[in-house]
């Protein structure tokens, strides 16, 4: 996250967009520094400075989380992270006592917790639509969907593609006669216009599947504008709202506050081996190496062999470091959101979409005993096809720009700092794709056999289990959570505990309600749809 701030624009931080964070004020505990300092085993200035640093720490966060504002704007966001880092020059690998680096950590991980929480409002001023090409019928409900926006938001510019631009089926000249817009306010894209106008588009739209949304990834190689993703494909992981209701899901995401999933993407640099040069001075052999191509993609990287019939033999290096030597089909570096598409079908796990980890998964691999492993995306990563190879290699991007490696070619992987933002339907989005999608721990119920029994001991059985009550069915109000740990702490005001308690069970009340709304939607076949602040 501090890397995606950083490289975000001037401009943006007191865009349109205006940010609001809902996390709550947390304290670090100091036990560490106590023990410590009781043993003697600090000086005097290694007490000041430590003390100093976690003071540092502390004031950061509770800076970021303290009003009604919290994160008030990115450039505020940006100041705290200074902050943490700042008394060793902004170095934070300069520091020289554990507590000191585990403070940072610890602050580090509470402002990151903030930022995954933080919504934002937003002011949209151009909308772009993306339609999935080869199905006449979306064509007509983008005219739908483009009609309704000029008809109830006239600050709204639409772009729409353009292979719409003299398409009867759209009929742009029909649209303005049916919402009697005056203003030209339909306009076209394309990649050039895409690549030239960085950090234009304020909001995306996509009708299709999960291969529209792959598509904006492709197209939006910098900045991505939020992703609002209606389901008109296929399966659909990516895509969580259903059209049937975008009016209303339309009108409460640009009336409201949103909450979007910064999903990571990965930035694979492709370096092509040069012939040798020998230095004519030293007379050594110079190895020359040139960057061809870079993509930033959001599902998976993946090496195979290609049509050749024999296994690749592909070196994967961590931070310079011989991982292993992988001798296989191939090997897929995954994202957290490509978890759930190649690499699952490969055997890979599946990845929480805001866990920050690369997936390693190998395509059918000679030795059984090699199998899929999660890496930390602070980890660079380099796959090589080795000289000893029998065969080239061929590399895929998303599914898509396939490339031939041959023996020395080598691709590096990294965490890219320019992450993929969906707008979040409801809380539980990526736990119901999966159970929805892959029937995800799904197993028939236990079934009752009190139908082969006769009837007079069917009745027998009902009258006894009426008298029982076991207590697995029944629903409560409100939940009490006793914690022994905070007795000591207890204050003897008895005024004081009962305004203490209800301020602690007003959240969970609300989580309750929250939660009971969301199943009742989801048995009135509604899905749930965005995380809106009232």
């Amino acid at each position: 996250m501090p890397a995606d701030i950083d490289n975000k624009p001037a401009s943006s931080e007191t865009g349109n967009n205006k940010v609001n964070n809902q996390g709550k004020g947390v304290s670090i505990s100091d036990g560490d520094f106590r023990k410590l300092d009781h043993r003697g085993l600090l000086s005097k200035r290694e007490r000041q400075n430590i003390s100093c640093r976690s003071d540092t720490v502390l004031k950061a966060h509770e800076d970021l989380t303290k009003g009604d504002g919290g994160i008030r704007d990115l450039s505020h966001a940006k100041e705290m992270i200074r902050r943490l880092s700042n008394d060793t020059g902004g170095n934070v690998t300069a520091t020289k006592s554990h507590f000191q680096l585990s403070s940072t950590a610890y602050g580090v991980r509470m402002l990151s917790r903030d930022i995954s929480n933080t919504k934002v409002e937003l002011e949209v001023e151009n909308l772009l639509i993306v339609t999935k090409k080869h199905d006449v019928s979306l064509i007509y409900l983008t005219r739908e969907l483009v009609e309704w926006l000029l008809i109830h938001f006239p600050k709204i510019t639409v772009y729409v593609g353009k292979e719409f631009i003299n398409s009867t089926k759209f009929g742009a000249e029909d649209i303005y006669k049916d919402s009697k817009c005056r203003e030209r306010r339909i306009k076209y894209w394309d990649r050039e216009f895409i690549a030239e106008h960085d950090n234009f588009f304020d909001l995306i739209v996509t009708l299709g599947g999960d291969g529209t949304v792959l598509f904006v990834s492709s197209v939006f190689q910098k900045h991505v504008p939020p992703v609002l993703s209606f389901s008109l494909g296929s399966l659909g992981f990516l895509t969580n709202y259903q059209f049937e209701y975008f009016k209303e899901d339309l009108r409460n995401i640009l009336n409201n506050k949103i909450k979007t999933n910064l999903r990571m993407r990965l930035q694979c640099t492709i370096y092509k081996r040069r012939p040798t040069v020998i230095d004519k001075n030293t007379g050594k052999k110079i190895c020359v190496t040139e960057i061809v191509a870079k993509h930033q993609v959001l599902n998976e990287l993946t090496i195979d062999r290609g049509p050749s019939p024999f296994i690749s033999m592909l070196e994967l290096y961590g931070d310079n470091s011989l991982l292993t030597v992988a001798q296989a089909d191939g090997i897929i570096i995954a994202s957290p959101t490509g978890s759930t598409a190649y690499s699952l079908s490969a055997g890979g796990p599946l990845v929480y979409p805001t866990v920050n980890a690369i997936t390693v998964t190998p395509i059918c691999p000679h030795t059984l005993s090699f199998r899929p492993i999660i890496l930390p995306d602070s980890m660079n990563l380099k796959v090589k096809v080795s000289l000893k190879s029998r065969a080239t290699a061929w590399a895929a991007f998303d599914g898509k720009s396939r490339l031939e490696l041959k023996k020395g070619d080598f691709i590096k992987i990294q965490a890219s700092p320019y992450s993929f933002p969906t707008v979040e339907a409801h809380s539980t989005e990526f736990i119901d794709s999966i159970s929805r999608t892959l029937n995800w721990n799904v197993r028939e119920q236990q079934r009752s056999f009190t139908h082969m029994l006769s009837r007079k001991n069917q009745e027998k059985y009902a009258s006894d289990a009426c008298n029982v009550d076991d207590g697995e069915d029944e629903e409560f109000d409100e939940e009490l959570l006793l914690d022994p740990a905070n007795e000591e702490n207890e204050d003897t005001t008895v005024n004081d505990d009962i305004e203490s308690e209800d301020a602690i069970e007003e959240e969970p009340l609300v989580a309750t309600v929250s939660s009971t709304m969301s199943r009742r939607t989801s048995i009135d076949n509604r899905p749930p749809q965005a995380n809106f602040t009232i």
